[in-house]
């Protein structure tokens, strides 16, 4: 028996084409329990990508494939290629909104839910699994329950409350 999502989007994984000198972005959304319209879930604008792992520097006009993974059960993201540098920074902006409110996962969105995202919640990043997690200085929009970051490169990033690796439950 196959499990369902936590979360339906309309895309679990995506690749584009990345051009050096060009602006190009490419947004996940999904669907809410609540009503039948599409929400943002992640935005990615790349302008610049530089240099490439085991490709070497990227002159202006070249392309480079982006992959960009989702793991719905704790809010992660993967970009690949990893190590993928930018000399103008990429703009990512993930949306945590689809949690209902229930932060720690416990079936109710309550008080303890809303200190959570105000005082424990980030956007965090490692470089591989091997790699301990470290908090991003992203900034957080708790109107829009959302995280924007200017990428320097590209590794793997999960919101999640603290260095304990707990990630939001959806």
């Amino acid at each position: 028996m196959a499990l369902t999502p936590p979360l339906s989007l309309d895309q679990y994984q995506l690749s584009f084409w990345a051009v050096r000198g060009e602006s190009r972005s490419v947004q996940i959304n999904y669907s809410s329990s609540i009503d039948s319209l599409k929400h943002p879930f992640l935005l990615l604008t790349t302008t610049d990508p530089q240099f490439v792992p085991g490709i070497g520097e990227l002159a202006m006009g070249d392309s480079v494939l982006i992959t960009v993974t989702v793991d719905t059960s704790k809010i992660g993201v993967t970009l690949e290629p990893s190590g993928l540098q930018f000399g103008a920074p990429a703009q990512m902006k993930v949306w945590y909104d689809g949690a209902g409110g229930d932060l720690n996962g416990d079936g109710v969105a309550d008080s303890t839910d809303s200190q959570i995202e105000a005082k424990l919640l980030g956007l965090w990043y490692r470089e591989d699994d091997s790699e301990q997690w470290e908090k991003l200085g992203a900034s957080q929009s708790l109107d829009e329950k959302s995280f924007t970051y200017a990428l320097p490169h590209f590794c793997e990033y999960e919101i999640a409350e603290s260095l304990l690796e707990w990630s939001v439950g959806w």
